[in-house]
């Protein structure tokens, strides 16, 4: 996934370039500043959103991103994933490669994370037996996505 082969391009905001120390009060108001505002993943999914399209005009394509993130907040609507319903199907089948029609639990949790998503029902139906359907990992992958993807846009 996305995550997986660009996740060196996702760095936290390192504040340590400020030059001040641990203690000092305008260090820890910048860091819960960035953490408030959750300015990482912002910039972990807008540069998954470039990765993923490729824009011809990077510039032109981030600030539509930001712009269209403010309409979807101002309006506080649902925030779009990048991944359909195909997509993660596509996941999906990638790891039943011998089509019995579910994964395993470890493909489960290996699959969420690898499409960014860090908070997961870590009990799905199917779980008791090690056999994640289509359906529940289309359910629980989607439930996920709109968690993780509440500061992204899917831009065209």
């Amino acid at each position: 996934g996305i995550n997986a082969e660009y996740g060196h391009y996702f760095k936290q905001i390192n504040l340590s370039t400020i030059k001040m120390s641990a203690a000092n009060p305008k260090k820890q108001m910048a860091e819960a500043y960035v953490q408030k505002h959750r300015i990482p993943e912002l910039f972990e999914n807008m540069t998954a959103a470039l990765i993923h399209t490729q824009p011809e005009n990077a510039k032109k394509f981030m600030i539509k991103y930001l712009e269209t993130l403010k309409q979807f907040r101002d309006e506080k609507g649902d925030y779009p994933s990048m991944f359909t319903d195909a997509n993660i199907t596509a996941v999906f089948g990638m790891l039943d490669v011998t089509s019995k029609g579910f994964i395993s639990m470890e493909q489960y949790r290996s699959a969420l994370k690898t499409l960014g998503i860090k908070k997961y029902n870590a009990r799905p139906e199917g779980c008791e037996k090690d056999q994640i359907s289509l359906s529940t990992f289309l359910t629980e992958a989607k439930a996920g996505l709109s968690v993780a993807s509440a500061n992204f846009v899917k831009l065209s």
